[in-house]
């Protein structure tokens, strides 16, 4: 949230909510983004969390309205 509008890549996320001794799979953070986004955006009808391809996620200031209904 410190950095909303700003694009944060995986190894980020991973390194901050990890740690950097972090052994695991890297998509430990596509499983979890999916949980926020069914726990913050598909009750709201907003899509607040989004995917930047090639570079990771950002949070929008001002949250859009999901453009199809399944959450990935």
């Amino acid at each position: 949230m410190a950095r909303s509008g700003e694009p944060v890549s995986k190894v980020q996320l991973l390194d901050n909510v990890w740690g950097e001794d972090f052994a695991g799979d890297p998509n430990i953070v596509e499983v979890y983004v999916r949980h926020l986004r069914r726990k913050v955006d598909l009750p709201f009808g907003r899509a607040s969390i989004e995917t930047v391809r090639g570079v990771g996620y950002r949070l929008r200031s001002a949250p859009a309205a999901p453009s199809t209904p399944s959450v990935a």
